[in-house]
């Protein structure tokens, strides 16, 4: 049986030793806690890895955590990520305009541990209620797929619905084990998020829908961007999830259950892209539908490979 994930708390402080005090308090309750000292930093530890919640001081030499906090819950990508905001002594509720702050709790410092550990324990129960984030990657599951396809939809959005699936994974995890797999499925969300993020940015999601399986939104153009980086990217880290031995022979050899030997190629990525610029899509079913059998086909081709459904209406 695996072990449970560590929930993973990103303090974000300016004061050295407010950041000690409370990474002490987490890890002594088994949390994992990481820092970052100013709004900048924070947002690159966001990006490469997504913590599970975080502790922001409203003080930081580069912007206030109001600000951070805007930033991050406007977008699709870490909108559903808790903020808990910390206020000093210096600062009054007053202060704050209530109606448009955009975190899920305040806390005044200094902190006791209980009551640090009793609103983390609220926060993590809120989320898990309303949010159905993939607990490997932290992305947003099904449920929030769908919803984020059919809003635009109905919004008469002009955007492209890409699926990305891995080749061959399944051989690789019965050659190396769950764990290492994991990891690969941890590289191949970093991947998607961060060229995403880069190249197009705005009206953006990445979402997970489970094993192997990933999509993106996009404008059309924006698909055509970012699919050929995301191969290009993956296509160049994804031998080193492989001992010599594999990646100097590019195949892993497995015996199925008949006891006969069995091939599989180093992993590749397939990514499907369907988009409503041509075609009219009433809900989420219809071009899901079209995306699959889209996906199936790029499946069909060896090596990393990015097709695009370029059919119009009635095809």
């Amino acid at each position: 049986m695996e072990p449970v994930r560590e929930k993973r708390i990103l303090i974000v402080h300016h004061d050295p030793e407010r950041v000690r005090h409370l990474q002490h308090l987490l890890e002594g309750q088994g949390y994992a806690a990481c820092a970052a000292h100013n709004g900048g930093e924070a947002l690159d530890l966001i990006y490469s890895e997504p913590p599970d919640l975080l502790l922001l001081s409203r003080d930081l030499p580069d912007m206030d955590g109001e600000r951070l906090c805007r930033e991050l819950k406007g977008e699709t990508l870490f909108g559903h990520l808790p903020v808990l905001l910390l206020l000093s002594s210096r600062d009054s509720p007053k202060s704050l305009t209530w109606e448009s702050l955009q975190v899920d709790d305040v806390l005044m410092e200094p902190l006791g541990g209980d009551e640090l550990f009793m609103r983390l324990a609220l926060a993590f129960s809120r989320i898990s209620r309303t949010l159905d984030a993939n607990p490997l990657t932290r992305l947003p599951g099904n449920n929030t797929i769908i919803h984020e396809v059919q809003s635009r939809l109905d919004r008469g959005e002009v955007f492209a619905l890409a699926y990305a699936d891995l080749d061959h994974f399944k051989g690789y995890n019965d050659r190396y084990g769950f764990s290492r797999g994991d990891e690969v499925i941890r590289m191949t969300a970093r991947i998607l998020t961060n060229v995403v993020r880069q190249l197009v940015g705005v009206r953006t999601f990445v979402g997970h829908v489970g094993g192997d399986d990933f999509v993106f939104l996009a404008s059309p153009a924006g698909a055509d961007r970012v699919g050929p980086e995301i191969l290009q990217h993956f296509d160049l880290v994804v031998g080193s999830f492989y001992d010599e031995a594999d990646r100097s022979a590019g195949a892993i050899e497995t015996v199925d259950r008949r006891g006969e030997a069995v091939r599989h190629p180093i992993m590749s990525l397939s990514i499907a892209v369907v988009s409503n610029e041509k075609r009219t899509f009433s809900h989420f079913g219809e071009f899901s539908a079209v995306a699959a059998e889209l996906k199936k086909y790029a499946k069909s081709f060896d090596g990393s490979i990015y097709v695009k459904d370029r059919r119009g209406q009635g095809a």
